[in-house]
């Protein structure tokens, strides 16, 4: 009677030791950061209207201040001039919509 006692007694603290684990483990997996993919230079893809430009260039230190001097024309609300590679490109820093892309003059 003993023994079966003892044996209940272990069976009950593994299963509550046991829920503790599991919903640590979760707590720990909620806390990970989500990995990110960093964009590269070999990944641009062929700029277009209504496409995304890359994450980059949403941050207000890629915007073109000189914009006027530039012979651009002042870009439209939430949106900001940046240059990819050979090309002027208007973003919408709310989502990196593309709306204007214009050559640059050499």
């Amino acid at each position: 009677m003993k023994s079966l006692m003892k044996s209940k007694s272990l069976i009950a603290c593994l299963a509550i030791a046991g829920c503790v684990s599991v919903t640590s483990l979760a707590v720990h997996a909620a806390d990970a950061p989500e990995p990110k993919v960093e964009e590269s230079k070999d990944n641009m893809h062929d700029l277009e209207l209504g496409s995304r430009a890359p994450e980059k260039f949403r941050r207000p230190e890629a915007a073109l201040k000189d914009w006027s001097k530039r012979g651009l024309k002042e870009p439209a609300k939430e949106s900001q001039w940046v240059k990819i590679n050979d090309k002027y490109v208007q973003v919408q820093i709310t989502n990196s919509q593309i709306t204007e892309i214009v050559p640059i003059k050499k």
